[in-house]
């Protein structure tokens, strides 16, 4: 590989990891709105046409009667209030779908090319199976809230949130590995211990705000940065 070829890839592995934050985006607009249980199947080819007539829009507002989110929650909904969380989720699945072109064309155009090192090839065939496991992992998670209580597992949605975030931070790694080859310094290590520490923090907080909007925690205290008047919740003594 020369430097040339280097940008490139590094360029599109900064775009991937863009698009993965972007679906992040959509992904919490999806939570916040209560649109992610809005589509009742998974159709990995077919469910990237949305309903396009009248008809199609009943039936698929049927569909999402059967379920527990319909006959708890949005039961005084609309076929038009329908419409309006199924686009999100819709969006939310399409942007995923989307993504997998961005990796994969431009992939197979590299290899064509030969700009791929074999050990790079590696690293890349791991975030394929990782963005694989990313989808499979969604709709697992989506499951989840269609059997009997109309909330995904926070387990799950812990875990899928994880992955996105630790997609991102791969792509970035390898993007950077890429640009600065031949610009590399040791690290203070005391500088290197403490970003270290920082990104820990981080994933503890990815991992713990999944479990309180997984559990609807957030609406027991509608306070911040106190829980009502006191800085720990009573609950958490109990």
């Amino acid at each position: 590989m020369n430097g040339t070829s280097n940008k490139i890839i590094s360029n599109w592995l900064y775009i991937g990891a863009a698009f993965i934050l972007l679906i992040l985006i959509v992904g919490g607009i999806t939570r916040v709105t209560d649109s992610g249980l809005s589509m009742v199947n998974w159709k990995l080819l077919m469910g990237a046409v949305p309903p396009l007539s009248e008809e199609s829009w009943i039936a698929k507002f049927d569909e999402y009667k059967q379920f527990p989110e319909y006959k708890e929650v949005h039961n005084h909904f609309t076929l038009t209030e329908f419409k309006s969380i199924f686009f999100w989720e819709y969006l939310h699945r399409m942007l995923g779908r989307t993504l997998s072109f961005v990796f994969l064309v431009p992939f197979l155009f590299f290899l064509y090319k030969k700009w791929l090192s074999r050990t790079l090839v590696k690293k890349l065939l791991v975030v394929f199976v990782l963005g694989g496991c990313q989808g499979l992992l969604g709709w697992y998670m989506v499951k989840s809230g269609l059997v009997d209580q109309p909330d995904v597992s926070h387990f799950r949605l812990a875990s899928h949130l994880s992955l996105a975030f630790f997609l991102v931070g791969y792509c970035l790694w390898l993007a950077f590995d890429l640009q600065f080859e031949n610009k590399r310094l040791d690290a203070n290590k005391d500088f290197s211990l403490l970003a270290k520490l920082i990104l820990l923090l981080i994933f503890i907080q990815v991992i713990y705000g999944a479990f309180v909007a997984g559990l609807n925690a957030g609406r027991i205290y509608t306070t911040f940065p106190m829980m009502g008047d006191v800085w720990i919740a009573e609950g958490v003594y109990a």
